[in-house]
């Protein structure tokens, strides 16, 4: 089972020997991509920890029933971070939020800086948007339990402690990723071209370290996706 594809379901709806009609557009996802047909075994997961294995009854385009067998619950998700990332365009920031899932971020903050691409508005229209990016990356890297994309914060909010101080990507830094500390949970990094030296020195002022991803200049969705990457590998408990 553990091959089998998985299903995106609502939240609640996983009952042990029950009958589920899958949503149109997972639906569509089993019937077409993933070519399923009736008979074939699936895991359906609702993103808030339960997962089952269930079998398919029918699978015709948008009409998808499944019998569920037993249901698990993963108590709760593994440490992850807050990632903050300056807003971008819409193809890399889309990658950064699927990427962040993959790699075990906990949440997803939106920031909005001097340098960021597009207004708070549009902003505030596209939360919508990459919470169902995040929701259909847990497909990809078979999480149990969704990562949490969060209203879009302005800088302002970020320094008055709307953020739990942490890390800001930053190549001149003294601190190298090989270095980070999983002490801290909340990596900022900030849009195409940077934060200004005033987002930089109000940051400080408010408490946030400052350190470096590798020796390259990295775009910031890249930055953004490997630092997740160092400080979800810092947080993990040791194994005993």
């Amino acid at each position: 089972m553990k091959d089998a594809p998985w299903l995106l379901v609502p939240e609640g709806v996983l009952v042990g020997g029950s009958e589920i009609t899958i949503e149109p557009e997972e639906a569509r996802h089993a019937s077409g991509s993933l070519r399923l047909h009736a008979g074939d075994r699936v895991i359906l997961a609702d993103g808030a920890g339960k997962v089952a294995g269930a079998e398919l009854a029918r699978c015709q385009r948008s009409d998808v029933i499944a019998v569920i067998d037993e249901v698990v619950t993963v108590s709760s998700p593994l440490p992850g971070p807050t990632v903050a990332l300056g807003i971008l365009h819409t193809k890399a920031m889309d990658w950064a939020v699927q990427k962040a899932v993959e790699v075990g971020a906990a949440a997803f903050v939106p920031l909005l800086c001097d340098r960021s691409q597009g207004s708070h508005q549009r902003a505030l229209e596209r939360v919508g948007h990459w919470r169902r990016v995040a929701r259909q990356a847990l497909k990809q890297c078979r999480r149990a339990w969704g990562m949490q994309v969060e209203r879009p914060l302005t800088m302002t909010e970020v320094v008055s402690g709307r953020l739990l101080p942490g890390y800001v990507a930053d190549q001149e830094s003294d601190i190298d990723g090989p270095n980070i500390s999983g002490d801290c949970s909340t990596l900022l990094v900030g849009p195409e071209g940077g934060l200004t030296s005033e987002e930089q020195k109000a940051l400080a002022d408010a408490g946030w370290s400052t350190i470096a991803l590798g020796p390259h200049i990295l775009r910031a969705e890249t930055a953004a996706v490997l630092g997740a990457a160092l400080l979800t590998m810092r947080m993990q408990p040791e194994e005993k």
